[in-house]
């Protein structure tokens, strides 16, 4: 019942066409998930959204948030999104996403041509707010989609192991965009 009524809420404040870069900013911090609006809980649903721009399977913001809360809430989207649970919404889309739980790994695996998401904490580990954002591998440099969350710029490093503290890195997800876009 709650997606319904956040659904027709969302799609009334109005859909964003593009990447989105700081989310407590942009005009999506008025959409809800679960209890909460997009500026206090919604960088894991923005994460999943720029995500699939970057994979050129762009869909509504609204219709991405109430799948996501379908699949992968916190209870009641109190926290926003499970990071372990946001892989349904990929399966359910036939995403060959890969998960890696070790920084160092994920580091490793991330290739140039490949993107994904990244859920961190912001402080202290299980005391501290969740954080996600988009990556991407493009030509030898790794570009940061949303990655402070009231900042509206992409952010650039020469080095996906410089993009977060391996102490706060969660999860990461990521996917081969030059193999995919061969299907």
């Amino acid at each position: 019942m709650l997606e319904k009524s956040n659904y027709q809420h969302n799609k009334q404040v109005g859909e964003p066409y593009s990447i989105i870069n700081g989310h407590t900013r942009h005009q999506s911090s008025q959409m809800r998930f679960g209890l909460r609006s997009f500026a206090r809980v919604g960088s894991g649903v923005v994460a999943v959204y720029n995500l699939m721009i970057l994979l050129n399977r762009a869909v509504p913001l609204s219709d991405a948030t109430r799948e996501i809360y379908i699949k992968a809430k916190t209870p009641l989207g109190i926290f926003g999104v499970h990071p372990l649970k946001v892989f349904r919404y990929f399966s359910s889309h036939y995403l060959p996403v890969n998960l890696d739980r070790n920084f160092r790994s994920f580091c490793e695996k991330f290739e140039p041509g490949f993107c994904g998401i990244v859920f961190c904490w912001t402080g202290r580990k299980f005391f501290s707010p969740i954080h996600s954002f988009a990556v991407e591998n493009y030509n030898g440099k790794i570009y940061i989609y949303n990655r402070i969350a009231n900042s509206p710029r992409r952010y650039e490093y020469h080095s996906v192991s410089a993009v977060t503290d391996p102490k706060s890195f969660i999860v990461g997800y990521f996917i081969n965009r030059d193999e995919f876009d061969r299907f």
